[in-house]
């Protein structure tokens, strides 16, 4: 309350819940009974329906077929790669199916080109720009049934005093760039403001002004659209000493494997409770994103998946506990949404029932730890240290904090904290001193 008080935080705009894990009731409750917007604690709820439902070793996988085995050392008739919603396929794991089909069926050439079929997840009409206006930053990419390096590419800007140098990853061979910085003096202050980005088809255009104080700075940019993914095979191919024959490669189509496809080679993504480390301790979006859509297959994994289908497994799977969360509300699983709520009192049970599941261990090993790595490695309060495995959640006038605390005496707790509305920034002095109270517990 006085940490509140002191940064003038109106205390109607705070929740929060508090319960030892082994006791019957909550400890603490203030206003947990309100539907809140979580910001990204919403990702607690996704990720334990995903371990529940999907499994902690559930892996998404990728496919390549073919109209028929290569003869020959040439491929006819096209390649056709298969999604299945993997958020970790990367560069690297193109270059090794490449590598792998090379040797496997003694390949040179493929004849003609690349068809990507999406067709796991529904069509999505999606507007990158909707949540904040930022359509270029990666976080604002939609999850797609196939993606690569999560749709964005990485821009590395080096400065010096006369200009300023940009590095592209991944290398996409058909990539034209269009680059003009003007290198500046003064404060590096909010750098990324001060470019402006457009991409079209397989340009990329980046103009604008850098300080140099900034230093080598990083910009990760949302890529939308078939021609990234095709262009990085292409590429991998190539690279790999593979021909292609008869293609533009300028052009790709969609297009859904033939009934009469051969598979080739497929690629797994590393297992979920691997990749809910990733997610958890960065807050990654577009891997919450991916999660969330999974769902709709936990049951059947042939059914086409959709923001819709997976928000009634996840309710279902919520009534099957004996749950009834009447004000959730559920857009992307996410938290990266104005829309999503629920309330204090409600991730309190959830996080409690999750500490007594099978999965409590895989859940908690992917949250941040207090002091020590992702969005909580800037805290530095010692007594904590260590002792604390918490999601965040940030967005304007939204802060949260949710998970486990282990207090002196050895015992676990279930702890959530929701802010909503103005000085909702200035809450993080209250979120230390609710731990510090849960710490030194009698």
């Amino acid at each position: 309350m006085q940490a509140l008080q002191s940064e003038n935080v109106p205390l109607e705009n705070v929740s929060i819940y508090v319960q030892r894990v082994d006791a019957p009731q909550a400890l603490l409750t203030y206003q947990a009974d309100l539907a809140r917007n979580p910001a990204s604690v919403m990702k607690l709820l996704t990720s334990y329906a995903a371990l529940d439902l999907l499994g902690p070793s559930y892996r998404w996988k990728t496919q390549f077929y073919g109209l028929n085995q290569p003869q020959q050392g040439m491929l006819q008739g096209g390649l056709w790669i298969k999604g299945s919603g993997d958020p970790a396929l990367n560069t690297a794991h193109l270059a090794e199916v490449a590598s792998e089909l090379k040797q496997k069926f003694d390949l040179n050439e493929i004849c003609c080109e690349i068809f990507l079929d999406n067709s796991a997840y529904a069509l999505q009409s999606f507007d990158a720009a909707a949540f904040d206006g930022k359509p270029n930053r990666a976080y604002n990419a939609p999850a797609e049934a196939l993606m690569v390096n999560q749709q964005a590419i990485r821009l590395q800007l080096l400065p010096s005093n006369d200009k300023v140098t940009v590095v592209v990853y991944p290398y996409w061979q058909s990539l034209i760039k269009r680059i003009d910085i003007k290198p500046i003096g003064g404060d590096c202050g909010d750098w990324k403001n001060g470019l402006q980005i457009k991409r079209e088809s397989h340009m990329l255009s980046v103009h604008g002004e850098y300080p140099v104080s900034c230093g080598d700075k990083y910009l990760d940019v949302n890529w939308q659209g078939t021609e990234y993914v095709a262009g990085l095979f292409y590429t991998a191919w190539e690279q790999a000493g593979g021909r292609w024959t008869q293609t533009d490669k300028t052009q790709t189509r969609r297009g859904n494997v033939p009934e009469n496809g051969v598979l080739l080679t497929e690629h797994a993504s590393p297992a979920l409770a691997e990749m809910l480390r990733e997610m958890n301790k960065t807050s990654n979006n577009v891997m919450a994103r991916a999660l969330y859509l999974s769902l709709s297959r936990a049951n059947d994994p042939s059914q086409v998946a959709s923001p819709t289908k997976s928000e009634q497994v996840l309710k279902t799977w919520l009534q099957g506990k004996g749950f009834n969360f009447s004000e959730l509300v559920l857009e992307n699983g996410a938290g990266l949404s104005r829309l999503e709520r629920i309330s204090a009192a409600h991730l309190g049970l959830l996080l409690n029932d999750a500490f007594h599941s099978p999965v409590m261990s895989e859940l908690t090993a992917s949250l941040p730890i207090y002091g020590v790595d992702g969005s909580l490695s800037k805290r530095k309060d010692g007594g904590l240290y260590g002792r604390a495995h918490l999601k965040t959640g940030s967005l304007e006038n939204v802060r949260s904090i949710a998970g486990y605390v282990l207090d002196a005496k050895g015992r676990y707790w279930s702890l959530v904290f929701m802010v909503n509305g103005t000085k909702s920034e200035a809450t993080k002095p209250a979120q230390d001193a609710l731990l510090n109270w849960v710490y030194q517990q009698e």
